[in-house]
């Protein structure tokens, strides 16, 4: 089983290393925060809340990117800071309910998440990148299907897009 898991999940990291574009534009979009004197915040819903801990603890933090939230309270965020949210999918509803409080507060919003491109977070946010996990990876002798990593995913795109920020804002 492991060695499928292996080949599936390979899979899905070259699908989100191919989406070069929509990983260029969303560094693009939150290096902007970082060269105008502002912040990038993370927020992860679900399982991809364990996104906070690389944000955090990782061994190649930057200062400029931190939690969205201290203690279950909403960082001082301003319009010249960007969101990046991490959700499993499209439709999540805290993940929507956020977006919109953002967008209210006149706050650009990067989002990765996976789904219909067309509907939900997809839409509403700046910029959106689809970590492609949408189903279970792995099949099992009963027809189930079995390992959903989609906080994996959304690591390897927290890692790309830490890398272009870095290279861009070394361009500046």
């Amino acid at each position: 089983m492991s060695k499928i898991f292996t080949t599936q999940l390979n899979g899905v990291f070259q699908k989100i290393g191919n989406d070069e574009e929509s990983l260029e534009d969303c560094a693009r979009f939150l290096a902007q925060a970082i060269a105008g004197e502002g912040n990038i915040y993370v927020h992860g819903t679900k399982e991809m809340a364990g996104i906070l801990a690389e944000v955090t603890e990782g061994l190649e933090n930057n200062s400029a990117i931190l939690p969205l939230y201290v203690n279950e309270t909403m960082q001082a965020v301003s319009p010249v800071d960007r969101v990046l949210l991490f959700t499993r999918t499209t439709n999540d509803e805290d993940g929507i309910k956020l977006v919109k409080t953002l967008q209210q507060m006149d706050i650009g919003v990067a989002c990765v998440t996976s789904g219909n491109a067309d509907e939900g977070l997809f839409e509403m946010a700046d910029v959106s990148i689809n970590h492609f996990i949408t189903r279970k990876l792995v099949p099992t002798e009963e027809g189930d299907r079995t390992g959903f990593p989609s906080l994996m995913s959304g690591l390897f795109i927290y890692h790309c897009l830490a890398l272009n920020i870095k290279e861009i804002l070394e361009d500046l």
